[in-house]
Formats: C-alpha cells, structure tokens, sequence
C-alpha cells in the first residue's frame, strides 16, 4: 500500500528539512497532492528511505493504535452530559435575560406613570411622590 505522508514526516524519513522538500516539489523532483507526498515518490527521490520506512511506519501505527484505546467509553458518556447540561443553561439564559428584560420594561413604565401623577397632585403629594421617584432612581442607577 501507497503511504501519504505530510511533508514533516517525508522529510523526518528522507533525513533533510520540509524546506528540501518543499524546494523538491516545486523543481518537480518530487510529486505532491494538497500537502501530501506518495511514499513511492519519496523512495524514488531518496533510495535510502526504504531501509528506514517499516520501523517508522510501525511505530506511526503502534502510536495510534495505543491512542485509539485511550478512549473510555464512560468519558462519552459524560461528554454528553456536560452537552445537554451546557444546553439547558444556555435555555435558562436566554429565559432569565427575557425576565430581566420584562421588569426593566415594568419599571420604566412605573417611573413614567408616578411622573404623570404627580402632576395632578397637590404640593404635599408631590414632594411624596418626587422623593419616591428619586430613591426609586437611585437604586436603578445602583443596579446597574
């Protein structure tokens, strides 16, 4: 089977930098596909390659093979939890900032219909409802 390698790897296998690499696929020494070169091209490129290819190729197997079993399933497990969990914090969010919202909307008209009464008050009732209106301001402001 025809390995594709990320031009890190064929350059680690052929012992030269990417930038080799690199300038190899550009004089057209060495074909390349989105990134990718054929191990079968490099080998042509860098005989010396083929000694080197099994135990590297090995050992990039061993090392996913050993990373694929360090999956626990109880781990997907809670994953989905936390998911729905993160998903129905977002609904009561969204709910709580609709609420707020509400009573911001409740207290502004209540603001505006104490200054509609107090017009038609007498002098005593005014300054009543201008002291309330004036602590009812003050803690808006505080909350802020």
């Amino acid at each position: 089977m025809d390995h594709l390698l990320n031009l890190s790897t064929a350059a680690k296998l052929a012992g030269v930098s990417r930038r080799t690499i690199q300038s190899r696929i550009q004089a057209g020494d060495l074909e390349a596909f989105e990134g990718h070169v054929r191990m079968s091209a490099l080998c042509e490129v860098y005989p010396d390659v083929e000694n080197k290819t099994d135990t590297v190729l090995e050992r990039m197997a061993r090392i996913q093979d050993n990373a694929m079993h360090k999956v626990n399933p109880d781990e997907i497990s809670d994953e989905r939890l936390l998911a729905n969990q993160v998903h129905r914090l977002q609904l009561e969010l969204t709910d709580t900032v609709a609420e707020l919202d509400s009573y911001k909307a409740l207290t502004m008209e209540l603001q505006d219909r104490l200054i509609a009464m107090k017009e038609g008050c007498e002098r005593k009732e005014k300054q009543m409802l201008q002291a309330l209106l004036h602590w009812m301001s003050v803690q808006l402001k505080q909350r802020v």
